[in-house]
């Protein structure tokens, strides 16, 4: 099979309701706040770089999504809380928060310093937990949230020169069940994507050997071809 399915659109599926996306100025991020803009969501995006942040948000808007941009670090909770509070101004409130920011690093365990092992550590699994912290106390306040966290799938079968990031992927699983616990009674939901190799940008740029890299990975898969994000 080759190609990329293309899944209709649901118009209107997200009308009136309002998405922060972390990581959501490139790659997946940017790829989830569009589709949901497009099915009727006004969105906010949260991105490290403002001009990163400021490109996302104009061609969302070309594309006649209702859009909002604020340069953040997911790791710095004062950014992340003002940031949320400045789209709930903008938006009338906060349903959906996708955690979609993340790095990963392409090191050998035994080249691993502490020092990127926090790092890796504290950006995906302590920027998960930052955002989702801020976004629990408005979504119980309301009594309705969905929050989406996003693991990995390498996750589930280990790739080498992934440990920190494997072990801050699977945190993150733990960490939704447990918001999901506590979310629950409130109305507040909480699950967990895990995707598979994906052709983003930056995934394309990471190493030499990508092109073989995805052929080892795809000929393993259900359907052959490459994730698209």
């Amino acid at each position: 099979m080759t190609g990329t399915t293309n899944y209709p659109l649901a118009a209107g599926r997200y009308q009136g309701r309002s998405v922060m996306v972390t990581g959501g100025a490139n790659g997946l991020g940017y790829a989830s706040a569009a589709r949901m803009a497009a099915e009727g969501a006004t969105v906010g995006i949260i991105d490290l770089k403002q001009d990163a942040v400021d490109d996302a948000v104009r061609r969302l808007r070309d594309q006649g999504g209702n859009a909002f941009g604020f340069a953040a670090d997911v790791t710095d909770e004062e950014a992340v809380k003002a940031s949320l509070s400045g789209f709930r101004t903008e938006a009338g409130s906060l349903d959906v928060l996708v955690t979609m920011a993340g790095i990963f690093p392409w090191v050998e365990f035994s080249e691993m310093t502490q020092e990127l092992w926090r790092q890796v550590v504290d950006i995906n699994l302590g920027g998960t937990f930052v955002c989702a912290h801020a976004a629990m106390a408005y979504m119980k306040d309301q009594e309705y949230g969905r929050i989406v966290t996003v693991s990995s799938g390498t996750t589930m079968i280990g790739t080498p020169g992934q440990a920190a990031y494997i072990a801050s992927k699977s945190g993150i699983i733990g960490l939704t069940r447990a918001l999901a616990r506590e979310g629950g009674p409130h109305g507040v939901t909480a699950n967990c994507v895990l995707p598979g190799l994906m052709a983003t940008d930056h995934v394309l740029s990471m190493r030499d050997d990508v092109d073989d890299f995805f052929a080892e990975v795809t000929v393993g898969q259900c359907v052959p071809r490459r994730g698209e994000p």
